[in-house]
């Protein structure tokens, strides 16, 4: 909460943001195609605010993109929670509920998309695949 006129500031400010999901699945992008399939795993918060059909419609941009949502829910870090070391066991069992097993399936062309920071380190950790934010991708296939 905001004194005085800060909290309609603040929502005008908001108001005006957006992913850069949203900013970039607007843009006329000439991008390569992804050989393999491209697996979408979206950050906690993103999906909880309905927001990852915006990470679906910039990868629909790609050519052929062969899209799938992991639906894996959490990756177990929580923000900060699977960095302590009291959380590792609880961090790891949910991280091996669907999306690790996902991640140990993937294909040499596949590529793994996770929109969360803490979510692209669990990938790495423990399952040993470099995931990859939207931009990043994109920025990849650019022609």
């Amino acid at each position: 909460m905001l004194r005085g006129d800060l909290q309609a500031k603040a929502r005008e400010v908001a108001a005006a943001c957006m992913m850069f999901d949203e900013y970039a699945a607007g843009l006329d992008l000439k991008l390569r195609e992804v050989p393999g399939k491209i697996l979408l795993h979206g950050h906690c918060h993103q999906k909880s605010m309905n927001m990852l059909s915006a990470s679906v419609a910039l990868l629909q941009k790609i050519p052929n993109a062969k899209i799938h949502d992991l639906d894996a829910g959490c990756c177990g870090m929580a923000g900060s929670f699977g960095y302590m070391k009291d959380n590792y066991d609880v961090s790891k069992a949910i991280a091996e509920r669907k999306l690790l097993p996902a991640v140990r399936q993937m294909g040499p062309d596949d590529v793994l998309v996770a929109t969360g920071t803490s979510c692209r380190h669990q990938v790495l950790e423990l399952g040993g695949r470099q995931a990859v934010h939207p931009a990043v991708l994109i920025r990849d296939l650019l022609s």
